[in-house]
């Protein structure tokens, strides 16, 4: 087992989302990655490859999961998702369409909007399909627009119709990170309730809302940064590897991980569109967790053990020479629920996958285990992480993956 001195947080929403807000814009309240001094900086232990330059045919890039069975109009569910185009023009809108369910309580949909690298007002969506205005009066000249989803696919997904450049033009688009990440995971990977600090602990009108969900702050945004790399979130609040907090939804993450959109089990997601150099799980407190609303028991250890080792099969099959890291999430500890001996589970399960892998000749599998989170770390809503919580982490956890892969 890797020594980690990194603290970790993978506290889970108890709750399912089921219904939708009203469209506003608001301002962005804190900067994500990339845009002030808190972000991972490499600290030049090695060097990253550099970015390509711009080349090929005008195009849109399209970076992370999206269904494009329609390919004229993506549609995004994971968070992370990211929608970068280069064009040279004064001005730029973008046509979207919010999808929504009327159990997705706590929606919709929330993105981040960047300009040349400077973060925009948030766009909060309105149902149905409409228009946005991104940026007018730019300097004439060349730039850069991106948007990049926040929240979780149970409070939004969203399709994409296109930008609109005005008497602008598409460009080839810029270069991008030639190392990949994927985070897979539950609630706290995906930054649950982060932007819920001092509202909480459990934060109005709902405490799983996207207005207080933000991946761009997440550990693994952060990490990427840091390490000059893409990130991928494949992270759902509330799942585990064989049982789901709440007891009637069977669909555990090893179910949603082959989904372009999680919400959509008709969408298959191409593995080779986004192929990670890194994969980091951080997944299996909610498979000893109380159930909602009834609990139906914890699932046992071998349950446990046994279907994550085939999920992390599963992975390897995806990625043959990705280096996966298996995390245990330092809020999950054998006090809460009682009985359930929830930490001590998870640390022997996925320290006997790492065992069995390394046996069955896979080397590039690690256990890593944090230090228990104290309760300061824990400010966000319903008990998950800050944003100076986020950023220690990527922090501490940039030199163990560093040692593996060599960058």
């Amino acid at each position: 087992m890797l020594s980690a001195s990194l603290v970790l947080v993978t506290a889970c929403s108890n709750d399912t989302p089921r219904k939708n807000a009203p469209h506003e814009l608001g301002a962005h309240d804190t900067q994500p990655p990339g845009t002030n001094s808190t972000e991972v900086k490499d600290d030049g232990q090695s060097s990253a490859p550099p970015d390509p330059e711009p080349s090929g045919p005008p195009r849109i890039d399209f970076i992370g999961r999206f269904d494009t069975r329609e390919p004229a109009s993506p549609t995004c569910g994971w968070p992370g998702c990211r929608i970068v185009a280069r064009f040279e023009g004064t001005r730029v809108s973008a046509r979207l369409e919010e999808i929504t369910e009327s159990w997705m309580d706590g929606g919709p949909s929330e993105w981040d909007v960047t300009i040349d690298g400077q973060l925009q007002p948030k766009l909060v969506m309105a149902a149905g399909t409409k228009d946005y205005v991104l940026a007018t009066k730019l300097p004439r000249g060349v730039h850069v627009v991106e948007l990049y989803k926040r929240n979780e696919a149970q409070t939004g997904v969203t399709r994409f119709h296109g930008y609109d450049f005005g008497d602008g033009t598409l460009l080839a688009p810029p270069g991008r990170h030639v190392r990949k990440i994927e985070i897979i995971g539950d609630s706290q990977p995906a930054a649950f309730g982060v932007d819920g600090v001092g509202k909480g602990p459990m934060c109005p009108p709902v405490t799983w809302a996207a207005q207080w969900q933000d991946f761009h702050k997440s550990f693994g945004a952060r990490l990427g940064e840091g390490l000059k790399a893409e990130v991928s979130g494949t992270v759902y609040s509330g799942k585990g590897i064989v049982k789901n907090v709440w007891a009637a939804d069977k669909e555990t993450m090893p179910k949603l991980f082959p989904r372009a959109v999680p919400t959509d089990e008709s969408s298959t997601w191409d593995f080779g569109a986004y192929v990670p150099d890194v994969v980091v799980f951080m997944i299996g407190g909610n498979d000893f967790a109380l159930g909602q609303p009834v609990d139906e028991g914890p699932a046992t250890l071998a349950q446990f053990t046994d279907a994550y080792d085939a999920f992390v099969v599963t992975v390897r099959e995806r990625y043959a020479d990705a280096h996966l890291f298996l995390l245990t999430s330092p809020s999950v500890n054998d006090a809460e629920p009682p009985n359930r001996r929830s930490r001590t589970n998870v640390l022997a399960g996925i320290d006997t996958v790492v065992t069995r892998r390394h046996s069955a000749g896979d080397t590039r599998v690690y256990a890593v285990t944090p230090p228990v989170a104290v309760e300061t770390e824990l400010t966000g809503c319903e008990g998950h992480g800050s944003p100076e919580f986020h950023q220690r982490l990527a922090k501490d956890l940039t030199p163990i993956i560093r040692e593996k892969t060599g960058w």
